[in-house]
């Protein structure tokens, strides 16, 4: 649920906060220095507009990936006051026979669930096999009670971990199908692939990918499993800011010779060409005896066949206003 609602805000809510910081910063503008408020007919109002959307997509792509790191559920070595780089087995059981006479139900009804939490996690973090999974694969992993070889545990995790990265291949191919998120599709595969192999070499190795490594000396108190689910969701968030960002500053080139258009100009060719006909045999007689009636009539009939189809075609007419504003920006910067 978390995931859908973080997707429905990358959809929706961008754009409002957009608008908001552009009429606050407007607001602030207009008592500060009024002549920095540019009129909303001009090239320099768009260009505000692009710069607030895009603070927005960078704030807000900072937020998921906090609040990714803070929603990763509960840590065991983080409730033992252990981090996974300096764990001692002595030590996680001194913490837990504190934690036993300060939780246990006996002395403290209150304190019970969060007693089996601590209970549940000692035991994974006291043998080596589930503690090894539960570093790589997490917490599902170790929820396995079938599973009594490092092998079982690793079995039980690939499948579901690789399922994670067919469903984002899915919503890549998804996104393509519908021209949605059409920016650095390439690396987006790309990215996934990667990923992929990074988190099936966490499952099949005993040593941890060197980026991993270098992650955890950041964050000690994460596990490889935590640091890859981060990586993950920023992954997906990066592409997702991308793809809000980029269409605000590049222009996207539309496809003027695609099947869609080449048909409707057809057709208003076929519509056209009776009348076409029609004006320039009407042109040739007011000629009629110069001896240019038919050279103005063909010239006159290539101009208006091209003219009146401009005219018919909303699609054509659209994209040839576009190119001529594009030309005559090119040529004034």
């Amino acid at each position: 649920m978390g995931d859908f609602t973080g997707m429905l805000g990358w959809l929706f809510l961008p754009q409002f906060a957009a608008n908001l910081v552009l009429k606050t910063a407007h607001w602030v503008l207009l008592r500060l220095s009024p002549r920095m408020v540019p009129h909303q007919s001009t090239s320099a109002y768009v260009l505000h507009q692009r710069i607030s959307y895009a603070l927005v997509i960078a704030l807000y792509l900072l937020y998921t990936m906090w609040s990714t790191e803070q929603n990763l559920g509960t840590n065991y070595y983080h409730a033992f006051g252990l981090s996974p780089s300096d764990f001692s087995e002595s030590q996680l059981r001194r913490t837990f026979r504190q934690v036993s006479l300060r939780l246990h139900p006996d002395k403290n009804p209150e304190g019970h669930k969060q007693f089996i939490i601590m209970q549940h996690a000692y035991k994974v973090l006291s043998n080596p096999l589930s503690r090894f999974a539960y570093d790589r694969a997490g917490q599902a992993a170790v929820a396995c009670q079938s599973c009594k070889t490092l092998g079982d545990y690793m079995l039980m995790a690939i499948p579901r971990r690789l399922s994670v990265y067919l469903a984002y291949t899915m919503g890549c191919v998804a996104m393509q199908v519908f021209r949605v998120g059409k920016c650095g599709a390439f690396w987006q595969y790309m990215a996934i692939g990667a990923f992929a192999a990074l988190e099936l070499t966490m499952l099949t190795s005993t040593k941890e990918p060197g980026i991993i490594r270098a992650l955890l000396v950041l964050a000690p108190h994460r596990t490889g499993h935590e640091m890859a689910q981060i990586l993950q969701q920023v992954m997906v968030c990066f592409f997702i800011a991308l793809n809000q960002i980029v269409p605000q500053f590049v222009p996207q080139e539309k496809n003027v010779s695609s099947l869609e258009l080449a048909k409707e100009l057809m057709t208003a060719i076929k519509a056209t060409k009776a009348e076409v006909g029609n004006k320039s045999r009407r042109l040739a007689d007011v000629f009629k005896g110069s001896g240019l009636e038919r050279v103005m009539a063909d010239e006159f009939r290539e101009e208006l066949q091209l003219s009146m189809t401009l005219a018919s075609s909303p699609k054509f007419q659209a994209e040839f206003t576009d190119r001529l504003k594009t030309s005559r920006q090119a040529s004034s910067a």
